[in-house]
């Protein structure tokens, strides 16, 4: 399947022409912003509810930053969910022509669905042992 990006209309359509991802814009933002936002918002939760588990099964915590919040799960989600929120609102805020935040937030999620990936793959060792 050959995708192709039309600059006109923001749309990306396979080569039979359907639009695999019409452009559509809630405001002025793109609404693949908002998917992008609330991706970074759920991974940002699991990473912090996967991470909970695997500590709760005798795992550590990696991230030197964190591991003091760990001892509860009001803090983690807390800190979790200001960063989301403030990723989100500087997506949202940054131009609309401009494709870099969108790259970088993109970038972000691969990183954070990583370390879901990760957490989640600890859990079920520590669980089998």
């Amino acid at each position: 399947m050959i995708r192709s990006w039309h600059k006109d209309n923001d749309s990306v359509s396979d080569s039979s022409g359907s639009v695999l991802f019409p452009s559509v814009v809630f405001g002025d933002v793109p609404v693949r912003r908002l998917y992008l936002a609330a991706a970074i918002l759920v991974l940002n939760l699991c990473d912090v509810l996967l991470t909970r588990a695997v500590l709760d099964r005798g795992g550590v915590e990696g991230n030197p930053l964190m591991a003091g919040l760990m001892e509860g799960l009001a803090a983690p989600l807390g800190v979790k969910a200001i960063g989301a929120a403030v990723v989100g609102i500087l997506l949202m805020i940054s131009p609309v022509d401009s494709k870099f935040a969108e790259r970088a937030v993109v970038c972000v999620a691969g990183l954070y669905l990583g370390i879901v990936m990760w957490n989640t793959a600890m859990l079920g060792i520590l669980s089998l042992g």
